[in-house]
């Protein structure tokens, strides 16, 4: 088998659609009791660690497959979009993949000892480090302002359909509302509108059989050529 350009854009196209699914899935699945979603009690629920585990499979597929993603339009959203798609892509794999880490294996581990409980934080951090907590804020505040910044840039230029950027701009918006932490909501506000967006250019790709976007170039006028003396 030969591998092309082509053939990489309809892999990523299909791992960012199935990314999106078990980002989805993880998100409604995880637990929130008592109106926080990282105290003991939601660590200890029924549905953790696999919640927690399904989002971090997912996030890992999304970040294999966003750079294929990203490189199927990058020539339509020009520099503007290679600032805002490596803002959004560091601080996305900066926030989400060390959160999700901690939270599945270490923080559920403490949270499920008696003997070691009392570690888990109450305020919902995780785990007691200045450091990571500092870290996750600064991410996620990267990861907020670089979703809405690369959505505008997508309708802006129209690398992708008008309305895929308009989803991403809307996901970068509501982020930034202090949603309640109940089940399902918090999930939803945020996995769906990133995870929505980048499935929906995947599908968009695997229409396109892979065949990547033809930016037209300007055309340069005919050269004139003066008549020969005789």
């Amino acid at each position: 088998m030969t591998i092309t350009p082509a053939l990489l854009y309809r892999l990523s196209g299909v791992a960012i659609i199935v990314a999106f699914a078990l980002n989805l899935t993880g998100g409604l699945l995880h637990p929130v009791l008592g109106g926080n979603a990282h105290s003991v009690e939601s660590l200890t629920s029924f549905t953790s660690p696999w919640a927690q585990m399904i989002l971090l499979l997912g996030t890992i597929i999304q970040l294999i497959a966003l750079p294929g993603v990203y490189a199927w339009f990058a020539g339509k959203a020009g520099v503007a979009g290679l600032v805002g798609f490596v803002a959004l892509y560091s601080s996305l794999m900066l926030t989400a993949l060390t959160h999700l880490a901690i939270e599945a294996f270490a923080s559920y581990t403490l949270a499920s000892n008696p003997d070691t409980a009392y570690l888990v934080p109450a305020d919902g951090s995780l785990i007691d480090s200045t450091a990571f907590v500092v870290m996750q804020m600064a991410g996620g505040l990267t990861y907020l302002v670089s979703l809405l910044a690369f959505g505008i840039i997508l309708v802006w230029t129209r690398a992708v359909p008008l309305w895929i950027g308009v989803i991403m701009t809307i996901g970068g918006v509501i982020g930034v509302i202090p949603w309640p932490e109940v089940p399902g909501v918090a999930g939803l506000v945020i996995e769906l509108p990133r995870g929505l967006a980048f499935a929906a250019i995947g599908l968009v790709i695997l229409r396109a059989h892979g065949r990547p976007q033809v930016t037209e170039a300007p055309s340069t006028p005919a050269r004139v050529t003066a008549p020969t003396p005789a």
